[in-house]
């Protein structure tokens, strides 16, 4: 339906095969198993075309135990690891125990636009004489690139391309396609006609069911149509939030309106290259929007998760060509501007502070975690010692738990409340199932919290095994004190964590006395779940003891400035 509101005039060219006839049966290598190579990869192999998939780790580990798995508004689709060619492990490439390579009939490089190059670069060994490299990233400014990599070979040559799809990853090896369809991958040749081999994936593609294949005889011209459109949308939605999907864009007046603008300065930009953008498919592109529900690009989503993005080889590169151009986009320059601070973090290029009470999700805290603890008997099923435990345990608080140090902990009527005292570590970027050699690296700093807990709340539901909840998991019951930036902190198991009640000294504890050491609770936490920038991990307390309503609390790490010190007071629940 997409194509057909575009381009209703478009027609078959006269010199493409006849589709009614025998389809060629092609060896594809696809580079990478996410939501455009995943989704046309297994779309290919189920035509019956022999797919090769270049991946690593978890998606190698799925695509040679279960094939490749597809979601999809066009029909769902599994194909059998029996069914696909033996993945590659791009992991090997040049190492010994690699697989020999052999000439593919198409390189499908379904990279993001900023891991092009490397990503083709490991293409090398499959590239013969006859071999066509079929680039589907986003943007225009890097076929340049992909072209003079491929000339430089002596053999292979690129063509244009490029998708249109709304898929990502739901799990490795599976896809999820929830918007544009059919998907259809657009290409042609750079310059002239399309060629005998163009013609031949034409064929193939026309075979597959749940996609189609634009074989254009002006392929840039439709490539840059889909690129003002991609620009235009990322820009308004990457800056306006996940609630301003493609269909609220076209609804809303103000986003619609800033979309336009940012159309038409994209749209001059093509034409000032002599490139066609035909003024009503800015129209067309309107009613795409209204019938995209839900649908959003993968840079916006990239960008909102704190993921590296292609913001850059997208909205980076509308800014570069305007200048090189002559164009004006100050819409453009304003959201690239506006951008760069995620895209900066995501990278690791900069390093900010970090603001867990706005920027985080979550507080993990861990239980028992201190050598020598015990859980009490009366409380428990069944006691146990933190020798005990061969891993974390952890209870789960949203960061509505929390309040800003110098707030009032508000005390359930008939609650017995204890404090404890904790070092929290405080996650920078995305982590997800790392190694405790690797977890520092995502370790932004820490603070001190005060994890207050209902003593008579959960402690009686844990009598029978049951969740920490009620008593860890309630509306400011967990006092967060200010940022302490990792930097600060050498070792985060050499230090003193001290508590006070109405001044008096409680507790004097070591964080050395610690179980497992950050690095392994950091390990553990994003095996269990993903770890956001933001998100703190309580790693225990040495000691706990009673409060009384109107107790006032402090906890600070000893020689540290008393900034970092965290205070809270117990108050009765407001009306």
């Amino acid at each position: 339906w997409l194509k057909a509101i575009l381009f209703p005039q478009l027609r078959l060219l006269p010199n493409h095969p006849i589709m009614s006839g025998e389809v060629p049966r092609l060896r594809w290598v696809v580079f990478g198993c996410g939501g455009v190579g995943g989704y046309f990869g297994a779309r290919l192999a189920d035509q019956g075309q022999e797919v090769t998939f270049m991946v690593r780790n978890q998606a190698l580990a799925a695509v040679r135990t279960h094939g490749v798995r597809v979601r999809s508004i066009c029909g769902d689709l599994t194909v059998p690891p029996a069914k696909l060619a033996a993945p590659v492990d791009t992991g090997l490439l040049g190492k010994e125990g690699a697989p020999p390579p052999f000439e593919a009939d198409v390189i499908m490089l379904a990279c993001k636009a900023w891991e092009a190059e490397r990503c083709l670069l490991m293409c090398r060994p499959y590239c013969g004489p006859n071999t066509i490299v079929l680039p589907l990233q986003n943007g225009v400014e890097g076929f340049d690139k992909i072209r003079d990599v491929v000339a430089s070979w002596g053999q292979g040559r690129a063509v244009a391309g490029c998708c249109n799809i709304v898929a990502a990853i739901q799990e490795p090896g599976m896809i999820h396609h929830w918007a544009a369809a059919p998907p259809y991958i657009t290409f042609g040749e750079f310059d002239g006609e399309p060629s005998p081999a163009a013609q031949r994936i034409q064929a193939v593609f026309a075979a597959c069911s749940g996609m189609e294949g634009h074989l254009e005889s002006d392929a840039m011209s439709k490539i840059w149509e889909k690129f003002c459109f991609i620009c235009s949308t990322t820009g308004v939605q990457a800056t306006s939030g996940p609630s301003a999907t493609q269909d609220q864009v076209a609804k809303i007046p103000e986003l619609q309106h800033l979309w336009r603008t940012t159309m038409l300065e994209v749209i001059a930009l093509c034409r000032s290259f002599g490139i066609k953008y035909e003024d009503a498919w800015l129209e067309k592109r309107v009613e795409v929007l209204a019938q995209a529900a839900g649908a959003t690009t993968s840079c916006s989503r990239d960008l909102w998760a704190g993921r590296p993005s292609e913001v850059d080889d997208l909205l980076g590169s509308v800014v570069r060509m305007g200048k090189k151009q002559g164009v004006p986009t100050p819409t453009f320059n304003t959201f690239f501007a506006a951008l760069q601070t995620r895209e900066r973090l995501a990278r690791c290029e900069i390093e900010l502070p970090i603001y867990p009470l706005m920027e985080g999700q979550k507080v993990l805290g861990t239980i028992c975690n201190h050598k020598g603890q015990q859980l009490p008997a009366n409380f428990t099923l069944e006691q146990k010692k933190a020798e005990d435990y061969k891993r974390p345990e952890w209870f789960v608080c949203p960061m509505t738990s929390c309040l800003p140090s110098g707030g009032q902990v508000e005390v359930p009527a008939g609650t017995d409340m204890l404090w404890e005292v904790e070092l929290g570590v405080v996650i920078s970027r995305n982590c997800e199932k790392v190694t405790p050699e690797k977890a520092m690296d995502y370790v932004g700093g820490y603070v001190v919290a005060l994890d207050m807990t209902g003593k008579n709340l959960g402690f009686e539901a844990m009598k029978y095994g049951l969740s920490w909840t009620q008593n860890k998991c309630q509306a400011s019951f967990k006092p967060i004190g200010k940022f302490i930036k990792a930097s600060e902190i050498p070792d985060p198991h050499a230090l003193k964590l001290v508590c006070k009640v109405n001044g008096k000294e409680v507790a004097n504890d070591s964080t050395g006395n610690m179980k497992f050491t950050v690095a392994e609770q950091v390990a553990d936490a994003s095996k269990l779940t993903l770890l956001k920038r933001g998100d703190i991990l309580l790693t225990g307390a040495a000691s706990l003891g009673d409060l009384a309503m109107g107790d006032k609390v402090e906890g600070f790490l000893e020689g540290f400035d008393p900034a970092y010190t965290v205070h809270a007071t117990l108050v009765p629940p407001k009306p």
